[in-house]
């Protein structure tokens, strides 16, 4: 199976904020999560961990995750199988300070699972 890493812009202007030693620190962190998951995706999940359990209908589970870079750092990410690629995909969202990770998390999964707030909300249908 195929590994591919995504990024956002919000991870993106997030990296630069850290300095060069911090930024290697990142990367080179990533690369080993990556690693553990090519071999054995459950290692990761135990490495791992969710800020908040986030409730979905009962078809989903949530694939948000926080990542440890160390005891200052945290990633916000995804981990998403897609089958009909073969491929696990990897979506880099927030990389920020351990004080700041709870609601950057909060953020990343309102913002990636708005639509499911719906589901028990009656809607109106019209048409023209």
């Amino acid at each position: 199976m195929e590994i591919l890493i995504e990024s956002t812009k919000e991870f993106e202007q997030d990296l630069e904020k850290f300095n060069n030693k911090n930024k290697f620190k990142i990367v080179k962190k990533l690369n080993r999560y990556v690693e553990l998951l090519s071999k054995h995706k459950n290692l990761l999940e135990n490495q791992a961990f969710k800020l908040k359990d986030i409730k979905l209908s009962a078809d989903y589970e949530s694939s948000l995750y926080a990542l440890i870079i160390d005891k200052d750092i945290r990633l916000i990410i995804t981990i998403d199988d897609d089958p009909i690629f073969d491929a696990t995909v990897i979506t880099l969202f927030r990389v920020v300070h351990t004080e700041d990770a709870a609601k950057a998390y909060a953020s990343v999964a309102e913002s990636l699972y708005q639509d499911f707030s719906v589901q028990n909300q009656e809607l109106e249908v019209r048409s023209n």
